[in-house]
């Protein structure tokens, strides 16, 4: 249930718009594990209420972040994204278009939906429009020393999990297997000499992109959420985060076709293409690292803010199991 302030203050946002905010209701809706989402009734129709999770030890502007992507994809006309309508940065409040859709799962997946993926990349970066204001997506990199650099950082934190529990020592034993191989990978990344991204190469990043974060119209068409993360940031690790996670995997058979469309923006498409390959094994090692996040206190934080009905010890199984198969999945 939403709280009397929260309620008074999306009252307060519609109406500043000129929105009829009469008869209101607020309902909880699955918003993921960051913020609380809910579905706002009211005489003038139905919107998204998002309350950002904000503390002292996570520095993100996620709503900041969010607003300006989808300010920015209105402004190019791009349809497949929500409206943003109103926003109070000091409350952590954002409101934005109700979208009816459905999650999309696995087995309804198809290449037409990779394709408009791609689609909404190019879109987001086409013609002369792309917009410099944005800010930069989180863990933003665009050399391949900040890359690993950032691998590091999260390897790191993992090995100093402390906790004489099954699951912490389970999680223990798998971050050391993690951290051996990444020791390879990085060997044979930096053997490759792969350059710093060039600035006309960036891109506009949904960030954490994949179809964990799409609706499915009734009409078929896909509807892309949750910017949170968003800004410019470099191609190949937008790739690689839609190919590594792991909610609603995408088959690597449409790793060329996706690249391909998506990075055409580029007079340098091929090289991108080329980078997009030899970058994914870092991609891959992170995923693995987010994947045990619900290990971690900051991440327990912000599943406690979103869902304070949550298990915690459930959750770290479940991902600890999935991290486990996918860290197999791409031994070779």
């Amino acid at each position: 249930m939403a709280s009397a302030e929260l309620t008074s203050k999306v009252v307060a946002l519609l109406r500043d718009k000129g929105l009829n905010a009469g008869d209101i209701s607020l309902a909880a809706i699955d918003g993921g594990g960051n913020n609380k989402v809910f579905a706002v009734d009211t005489g003038s129709g139905r919107y998204v209420a998002k309350a950002y999770f904000n503390h002292p030890a996570d520095t993100r502007d996620r709503l900041g972040a969010e607003y300006a992507f989808l300010s920015y994809a209105q402004r190019i006309g791009l349809a497949n994204v929500p409206r943003p309508i109103a926003c109070d940065v000091a409350a952590h409040v954002g409101i934005y278009e109700f979208v009816e859709g459905r999650k999309l799962s696995i087995d309804r997946l198809d290449r037409t939906h990779v394709e408009a993926a791609a689609e909404f990349i190019a879109s987001l970066n086409a013609g002369p429009h792309r917009d410099a204001g944005l800010p930069l997506a989180s863990e933003a990199c665009f050399t391949v020393e900040q890359h690993l650099a950032t691998v590091d950082r999260r390897i790191l934190r993992l090995q100093e999990l402390n906790g004489d529990d099954a699951l912490t020592q389970q999680a223990q034993e798998l971050v050391g297997n993690i951290a051996a191989a990444w020791k390879r990978q990085c060997a044979q990344i930096i053997a490759t000499g792969v350059p710093a991204l060039n600035a006309e190469d960036r891109c506009i990043s949904p960030s954490d992109f994949g179809f964990h974060n799409a609706l499915l119209r009734d009409s078929g068409d896909l509807c892309f959420i949750d910017f949170e993360y968003a800004g410019w940031d470099d191609p190949a690790k937008m790739i690689g985060d839609f190919f590594c996670q792991p909610a609603v995997p995408v088959p690597y058979e449409y790793f060329e076709d996706f690249v391909s469309k998506a990075v055409r923006y580029s007079a340098n498409a091929s090289a991108l293409r080329m980078r997009a390959h030899l970058l994914l094994p870092i991609f891959q090692i992170k995923w693995c690292c987010i994947m045990l996040n619900e290990f971690l206190p900051d991440a327990a934080r912000r599943r406690q803010f979103a869902n304070p009905t949550t298990d915690p010890e459930q959750r770290k199984r479940m991902q600890l199991i999935k991290t486990e198969r996918f860290f197999n999945s791409i031994q070779t």
